[in-house]
């Protein structure tokens, strides 16, 4: 069972341009403050790669973590995250694809989110009506929870944000 959502948001910074790409480009300082996301961490060899978990708890599928891992591609104007595949025996997995942009604005910079979180369960086929519901109400609270964990996702990064803005007026 695959379900996917898609969040986008924009905010100003008065960061320059520069120092506004600096901060999309360092992933765990600008995804560090979303709560949603455990284990974060960037590696550089052979190509950078944000690997992280994602809880999930929903009474139906029990708690689960959900782990992705996407390459990291800096831009002219900001950062891309591509999914990369999981190979994994646990029941659940994560791809999490996205691009932050960076445009200058007369007070500082705007910045744009866009990400594609598409989460995999492994569940057995249902054989008979009673497992086919039970199928439909587990996408369905799987499709809840990743909405409510997602929905955070903008304040998180506009609270980092605003810690970068904090110490650039402070240096």
């Amino acid at each position: 069972m695959n379900i996917s959502h898609t969040v986008d948001f924009n905010f100003s910074l008065t960061l320059p341009k520069r120092t506004a790409i600096a901060f999309v480009q360092d992933v765990t300082t600008s995804l560090g403050q979303a709560s949603f996301l455990t284990e974060l961490h960037l590696t550089h060899a052979p190509k950078p790669v944000v690997t992280a978990s994602i809880p999930v708890n929903a009474a139906l599928f029990a708690q689960q973590t959900l782990q992705f891992a996407s390459q990291l591609e800096t831009t002219p104007d900001g950062a891309r995250l591509h999914a990369l595949p999981i190979d994994s025996d646990k029941p659940g997995w994560a791809e999490v694809s996205g691009e932050a942009t960076v445009l200058p604005t007369p007070q500082g910079s705007s910045v744009s989110y866009h990400f594609d979180i598409t989460i995999h369960l492994r569940l057995p086929e249902p054989e008979k009506w009673g497992g086919k519901a039970l199928m439909k109400m587990i996408e369905f609270t799987a499709g809840r929870v990743l909405e409510s964990i997602t929905a955070e996702f903008p304040e998180a990064v506009q609270r980092a944000a605003q810690a970068a803005e904090e110490a650039y007026s402070a240096a």
